[in-house]
């Protein structure tokens, strides 16, 4: 699907915070006992609902009914089998008759699910990877790098470099972030930027690393449009892509999406470490 390129790799993810309080709820005379989040590596600092940035990021681990109810657990809102590709904030987490439930929002969904029907979003580091190969065939097929495949349509053709992947991202070697100085020709695509309109009728600038930042607010398709709307907007048509592609320039891809890099593999909540060094950093670059 996607072309191989010389050597190198790309990253993952960010985050690492928080102990967080949550208060003990009721509903159909049940009472939930809600328990903190136990979030990254950091032993200080709270994070408070509805800061969904800073809530444990999941996705949907089922194929079969499973269902999203209301706060009283007196109506099923939501068939999660329906959303596969969604990616789910974990709010809250608490028992009900005995069984652990999670409240989520993901897009324009939420509601209360049991968490099974749930994983924690896990991507892998960067330097896991030897070679090109391996590198392509995780942006193809981990669940992990949706957003990824939803840019790289954008970009077809193009051969995908680990190294360029690895360097765009600022990957730590030795203690030291890798730069892209070993290129004659590169493309910061991912430093482009255009206007917004406020709800106030101002404008205000956004690059792409803005918009890459915070895939979870919209659908992968969405954020990928954006994506597009702005590399057309500063002249990087589907046309120029192709021509700068066919002159020799390789693509770097790393696109963490929120995830975390490991889990607990028990208790509730999971424990999800998002502490690393290429945390906060996206990267789209063309180079040759």
């Amino acid at each position: 699907m996607f072309k191989m390129g010389s050597k190198s790799a790309v990253l993952l993810m960010l985050l690492g915070a928080a102990v967080g309080s949550l208060a003990v709820t009721s509903a159909s005379a049940k009472t939930f006992k809600s328990y903190p989040w136990k979030y990254g590596l950091k032993k200080h600092g709270v994070w408070k609902a509805p800061r969904d940035d800073a809530a444990p990021l999941y996705y949907t681990n089922t194929k079969k009914n499973g269902y999203i109810w209301n706060k009283s657990f007196t109506k099923k809102l939501h068939n999660i089998k329906n959303y596969q590709y969604t990616s789910w904030y974990a709010k809250k987490s608490f028992k009900r008759n005995g069984k652990v439930y999670y409240q989520v929002t993901g897009n324009k969904v939420s509601g209360y699910v049991w968490h099974g029907y749930l994983a924690p979003a896990i991507s892998k580091q960067i330097g896991s990877f030897k070679s090109d190969s391996s590198y392509i065939n995780y942006l193809e097929n981990d669940k992990s790098q949706k957003l990824s495949r939803a840019v790289l349509k954008y970009f077809p053709g193009a051969t995908i470099s680990l190294d360029l992947s690895r360097r765009g991202a600022g990957q730590f070697v030795n203690n030291r972030a890798m730069t892209t100085s070993n290129y004659t020709s590169v493309i910061n695509l991912t430093s482009l930027s255009h206007e917004l309109k406020t709800s106030y009728g101002s404008t205000y600038s956004e690059t792409m690393m803005n918009t890459l930042d915070f895939p979870i607010t919209s659908t992968n398709a969405h954020v990928a449009k954006e994506v597009n709307r702005i590399l057309v907007k500063n002249g990087y048509t589907q046309k120029k892509i192709k021509g700068l592609i066919n002159q020799g320039y390789k693509l770097g891809i790393y696109i963490n999406g929120g995830t975390g890099i490991t889990a607990g593999k028990k208790g509730y909540p999971w424990t999800i470490n998002t502490n690393t060094n290429t945390m906060n950093t996206s990267a789209l670059y063309l180079a040759k």
